[in-house]
């Protein structure tokens, strides 16, 4: 590992044995080193990889502005939320979350705790996220000795939804979260039932949801041999929950401007059908 710049006398800029760029954090180890010097290994506390996408300034200004306090807490947070989650999440989740927290600390010791208004919505639509984030407000109580709101588990669950679709931003993520609202709120009122949250069904259904309208968001066409016949038979076999997924292709079509092809109406009418023939009439 070689040293190429200090950031501060806690973290610098170094080469791994790969020749990519990391960040490596611990006391001193950015203190009076010459560019090329071998770093001990025993003195990096932690180390994080710069990735391609990653913009070197932006990450510098980063470490340079965030506590190392609140870094390590982050980094716990990220911890648990990949072992819960149990899938890749972007490296990136360190630097968003980790500003995300910096800045809900200062609101709050100036008494300017946010509501989330999706926080209800977050709470059911990703429910092994949302959990994450509950712990992830018990450690920032207990790290810094605050009272977050509630509220605070939603808005980063969020950022553990982001890391998981990788869609680019955070106002990308809250706008599929408000459309899988809007497609729920369709099947609610055409079936007139109270939808499992609890369900595997209605789990899968969410999860699909959330790569159907990413999809349609990036333009992704998804294609499967005979899907013409499986749309016939099923729309005959189901007619309920056809009627169901061409009201929420209408709905998306008008506003949304997305192109819904036959192959995703079918998948739309399989997951509808799970999910509303295991559910409760009102």
């Amino acid at each position: 590992m070689k040293f190429k710049k200090s950031l501060n006398n806690n973290i610098a800029l170094a080469e791994d044995d790969e020749g990519c760029e990391v960040i490596v954090i611990g006391t001193g180890i950015g203190f009076k080193k010459s560019k090329g010097q071998y770093l001990d290994r025993d003195q990096i506390q932690k180390m994080f990889r710069i990735e391609a996408n990653d913009k070197y300034q932006r990450i510098e200004q980063f470490f340079n502005d965030i506590p190392l306090h609140i870094i390590d807490i982050t980094d716990q947070i990220v911890e648990i939320g990949q072992e819960k989650i149990g899938k890749k999440l972007n490296s990136s989740i360190l630097l968003t979350l980790a500003d995300h927290i910096h800045f809900a600390l200062e609101r709050h010791k100036c008494g300017m705790d946010v509501q989330n208004p999706l926080h209800w919505d977050i709470r059911h639509l990703y429910p092994v996220e949302y959990r994450v984030g509950e712990q992830a407000v018990d450690r920032i109580n207990e790290a810094f000795h605050v009272t977050m709101s509630p509220s605070e588990a939603s808005s980063i669950a969020l950022h553990f939804v982001n890391s998981q679709l990788d869609s680019g931003s955070m106002n990308q993520t809250i706008k599929i979260t408000k459309m899988i609202n809007e497609s729920l709120e369709i099947m609610s009122h055409h079936f007139g039932i109270a939808l499992d949250k609890e369900s595997v069904n209605y789990s899968r259904f969410i999860t699909h949801l959330r790569y159907f309208i990413v999809r349609q968001m990036n333009r992704e066409v998804l294609s499967f041999k005979d899907q013409h016949f499986l749309y016939d038979v099923l729309s005959e076999r189901y007619p309920s929950s056809f009627q169901c997924a061409q009201d929420i292709k209408e709905f998306m079509e008008r506003q949304h401007e997305f192109t819904i092809t036959p192959d995703e109406m079918v998948y739309l009418m399989i997951h509808i059908e799970r999910v509303t023939s295991h559910s409760d009439a009102n």
